[in-house]
C-alpha cells in the first residue's frame, strides 16, 4: 500500500529504489545500471543539491547502501543554476513580401520603396486600412518621387560624412520629377485624398501634420494643385477651440502643419491667428529643424509677430545650430530677412530712447543669431549647395549682415559646382555680392570666362541685367570684362521685347552706365522699350532714373522718353509718390538736357524744392538752374536756393558745373557763374 502511494506521489523512480531495499533481491544485478544512471544523473544535477545529504554521525562516516544513492539522481532541485543560451536573431524583414498582420502591413507601407510598390498596397489592402495607415502612406508619397539623372547631384562625392537627416543626392533647385514619376504620383495622391476624409474622425494632430505636409510638399513639387480634403483634415484637429491641438499636439506637429499650409497656399487668418499662440508655447519643445520650419512658414505666410521671431531666435540660439544642415540655416537666414530685412536692422534706430535701446537689443541678438548660423555654413562647406549659397547671400543683402569670412566660403563653394549651377544662380550670388560690396575675383573670373567661351542662347533677360550690374557696381575694367559687357548687352538687346518690368531694365542700365557703355544701337532699344514699360510701371521714378543715367552717358538722343519721363514725374508729384526733390530734380534735369519743355513738370519740381529744399545739394540746386533756363523759367524761383550752389559749387561734377554755368550766364546769375567757373578750373602743376 505504502509503495503504492508513493509511486502515485513521488514517481516512478523512488518506489523502484524503495522496492529493491525493502526485497534486498535483485541489488547486485542493478548496481552496473543505477551506477551508470547515477553518473548521468550527477552529471545534470546542479552543484548546490550537495547540500542535501545526510550529515555524517558523530561516530564517523557513516555509509549508506548503494542503492539508496539513486535517490539522488530523481531529487528535487529547489536552487537551480540559470543558464543563457543564445539564440539567433532572425533575418532582416525588407517587407517586400506580402504583409498579413495590422504591424506588417504598416511597417510595409513605411518601407516601400517606389511607387509601384506603395500603389499596390493601397489598391490590394484598402479595406484593411485604418487612420494611421493611411497618414503613413500619404507621409511616404514625396520621398518616392523621382527626377532625371541630370537633375540630381550626389552629394557624397565632395563630402566624406554626411549629416544626420541628410540624403547622399539632392534635387537641382526648381527642378520637376519624371513625367512617369509624376503623373503616378498625382494619381496616387488622388485616390489618398479620397480615403482621407473617411479616417480624419480617428486621426491624432500627428496624422494630420504629416498629411498636410506630405500635399503641401506634393503641390511644392508640381505633383498636385490642391489638397481638396485639407478641410475635413484641419477639422479633425481644430474641433472645440483646437482642443486635440491643445491636448495633444507636439512641437513638431506644430511645426508640420504650419510648414504644411505654408506650401498649400493656405493663408486662413482666424486660423493662424488661433494657431500662433500654441505655436509660442510648443517653441520650448522644437528641436532646431522643427524651429527651422516654423520661421519659415510665418516668414511665407506673411504672418510673424516680432515676438514670435524674437522667441524662435532665442530658441534657436539656446539649442544651437550646429546640427542644421546648410540648406535650413540658408532657410532661417531666408526667413528672417523676408520679415525683417527691408526694414534693414540698425544698431541706433530712430525716435525716442526707447526705441532706440529696444532696436539695438533686436539688432544685437539678430546678429548673434546670424553669426551662429554662418558659423555652422562654414563649417559644413563641402555640403552647400549653390541655392543655399544664393539664398543666404541674398538674405545678407537685404539684412545688411555684413560677414568677415562668410562671403568668401560662399564663393568658394559656388565656384567648386560651377558646372552644375543655374544661370539664375550664378546671376543671384553675382548681384547679392555687388550689393554687399564684395569682390571675389576668382569666381567673378570663371564666370566671365565660362559665358565668353559659348554664345548666350538660353539666359533670361533678369540674369544677364543682374551680371551686368555686378560687373559693373564691383569696378571690374579689364579687357575680358570689357568684351563680357559687350557681348551681354547685345544679348539683353535681344530679349527686350520679353522684358515685363522696369526694374529690370534699370539693373542692366547701372552695369552699363558704371562702364560709359555707348553702343547706340542697343541704347536705343533700351530707350524704345523703357518708354513701352513706363505707363504700366509702379516702382515710380526711381526705376528710370538709371536709364536716364545710363542713356546720357553713352550720348544717346531719347527726345521721346524724355517726354514720357516729365510726364509720369509731374504725375507723381501731383500724386505724392514721389518724397525726394532731389530725385525729382535729376529726372528733370536729364529731360531738359534732351530739349524738352514741360511749364507742369517744371513748376511741380520747383515747388516741391522750395517746400525740402534743406535736403538738396548744390549739384541739385545746379541741375535746377540747367531747368529754368531750358524750360523759361525765372530765375527768382531759386533765390532761397542759390546760396547753397554759391558755397558749396567746388562739389558739383565737372559736367553738370560746365551746363550750369551756361545756364546761369543766360539767367544773368553772375554770381553763380563765377563760382561754378572757379569752381571747374583746375590749378595748374609747376613743372621744373
Amino acid at each position: 500500500m505504502s509503495v503504492a502511494l508513493l509511486c502515485r506521489r513521488q514517481g516512478r523512480g523512488l518506489a523502484r529504489a524503495l522496492s529493491l531495499l525493502e526485497s534486498g533481491t535483485g541489488i547486485d544485478r542493478d548496481v552496473a545500471s543505477s551506477e551508470a544512471n547515477a553518473r548521468v544523473s550527477d552529471a545534470g544535477a546542479c552543484s548546490t543539491s550537495r547540500q542535501c545529504q545526510p550529515e555524517a554521525p558523530l561516530g564517523g562516516p557513516r555509509q549508506w547502501p548503494r542503492s539508496l544513492q539513486l535517490w539522488r539522481g530523481f531529487a528535487v532541485n529547489n536552487k537551480p543554476s540559470l543558464k543563457y543560451v543564445p539564440v539567433p536573431e532572425p533575418q532582416h524583414d525588407d517587407f517586400t513580401s506580402e504583409p498579413t498582420t495590422y504591424t506588417q502591413l504598416l511597417a510595409s507601407i513605411r518601407a516601400a520603396k517606389s511607387l509601384k510598390r506603395l500603389e499596390h498596397l493601397v489598391d490590394t489592402y484598402t479595406d484593411r486600412f485604418d487612420a494611421v495607415h493611411v497618414a503613413a502612406a500619404v507621409a511616404r508619397l514625396p520621398h518616392l518621387l523621382k527626377y532625371r539623372e541630370a537633375d540630381v547631384v550626389d552629394v557624397a562625392e565632395s563630402a566624406v560624412v554626411l549629416p544626420t537627416g541628410m540624403t547622399r543626392t539632392r534635387r537641382k533647385h526648381g527642378v520637376q520629377p519624371r513625367a512617369g514619376s509624376a503623373e503616378t504620383a498625382a494619381r496616387l495622391a488622388a485616390r489618398l485624398d479620397a480615403l482621407l476624409p473617411q479616417h480624419v474622425a480617428h486621426f491624432f494632430p500627428r496624422q494630420a501634420a504629416c498629411s498636410i505636409w506630405a500635399f503641401g510638399e506634393l503641390r511644392r513639387r508640381g505633383v498636385i494643385e490642391r489638397m481638396a480634403s485639407l478641410p475635413q483634415v484641419l477639422m479633425s484637429v481644430t474641433r472645440g477651440n483646437l482642443q486635440p491641438l491643445r491636448v495633444h499636439a507636439a512641437g513638431v506637429d506644430f511645426a508640420q502643419l504650419l510648414h504644411g499650409l505654408a506650401k498649400l497656399g493656405h493663408n486662413d487668418e482666424p486660423l493662424l491667428d488661433a494657431l500662433l499662440p500654441l505655436v509660442a508655447e510648443r517653441l520650448g519643445s522644437m528641436q532646431q529643424r522643427e524651429l527651422q520650419m516654423t520661421v519659415w512658414a510665418l516668414a511665407t505666410l506673411q504672418r510673424s509677430t516680432p515676438e514670435l521671431l524674437d522667441a524662435v531666435a532665442q530658441q534657436l540660439l539656446s539649442t544651437g545650430t550646429t546640427f542644421l544642415v546648410p540648406s535650413a540655416c540658408a532657410s532661417v537666414f531666408w526667413s528672417y530677412a523676408k520679415t525683417e530685412g527691408l526694414a534693414r536692422l540698425s544698431a541706433g534706430g530712430v525716435g525716442g530712447g526707447r526705441r532706440s535701446r529696444k532696436q539695438a537689443r533686436v539688432a544685437a541678438a539678430r546678429v548673434k543669431l546670424f553669426d551662429s548660423l554662418a558659423g555652422s555654413m562654414m563649417a559644413q562647406a563641402l555640403l552647400l549647395a549653390p541655392q543655399d549659397v544664393a539664398t543666404t547671400l541674398w538674405a545678407c543683402s537685404v539684412l545688411g549682415y555684413h560677414h568677415s569670412q562668410l562671403p568668401a566660403v560662399l564663393g568658394d563653394a559656388l565656384l567648386r559646382a560651377l558646372p552644375s549651377c543655374s544661370d539664375a544662380e550664378v546671376a543671384s550670388v553675382l548681384e547679392s555680392l555687388a550689393h554687399l560690396g564684395y569682390h571675389h575675383a576668382p569666381l567673378m573670373d570663371a564666370v566671365a570666362a565660362g559665358i565668353l567661351a559659348e554664345p548666350v542662347v538660353h539666359a533670361e533677360p533678369v540674369n544677364i541685367a543682374r551680371v551686368l550690374f555686378a560687373y559693373g557696381a564691383l569696378a571690374r575694367r579689364g579687357p575680358r570684362d570689357l568684351q563680357l559687357v559687350g557681348t551681354l548687352a547685345e544679348a539683353l538687346s535681344r530679349r527686350l521685347p520679353r522684358v515685363e518690368r522696369l526694374d529690370t531694365v534699370a539693373l542692366a542700365c547701372r552695369g552699363l552706365g558704371a562702364f560709359a557703355y555707348d553702343d547706340q544701337a542697343v541704347l536705343d532699344q533700351i530707350a524704345a522699350r523703357t518708354e513701352q514699360l513706363l505707363p504700366a510701371s509702379t516702382t515710380g521714378v526711381e526705376q528710370l532714373l538709371p536709364v536716364l543715367r545710363c542713356l546720357d552717358a553713352g550720348g544717346c538722343s531719347f527726345f521721346q522718353l524724355a517726354v514720357a519721363a516729365a510726364r509720369l514725374l509731374d504725375d507723381r508729384l501731383r500724386a505724392g509718390s514721389c518724397r525726394r526733390a532731389a530725385l525729382a530734380a535729376e529726372v528733370l534735369y536729364y529731360t531738359a538736357r534732351q530739349g524738352v519743355d514741360d511749364k507742369e513738370a517744371v513748376k511741380a519740381v520747383l515747388d516741391k524744392a522750395a517746400l525740402h529744399g534743406a535736403e538738396l545739394r548744390a549739384t541739385d540746386v545746379a541741375r535746377l538752374v540747367v531747368c529754368c533756363q531750358v524750360m523759361g523759367q525765372p530765375a527768382a524761383q531759386l533765390q532761397g536756393l542759390l546760396p547753397t550752389l554759391v558755397s558749396n559749387a567746388a562739389s558739383v561734377d565737372a559736367a553738370t558745373a560746365r551746363a550750369a554755368a551756361a545756364s546761369a550766364a543766360a539767367l544773368g546769375l553772375t554770381d553763380v557763374t563765377q563760382a561754378l567757373q572757379a569752381a571747374g578750373e583746375v590749378p595748374a602743376v609747376a613743372t621744373a
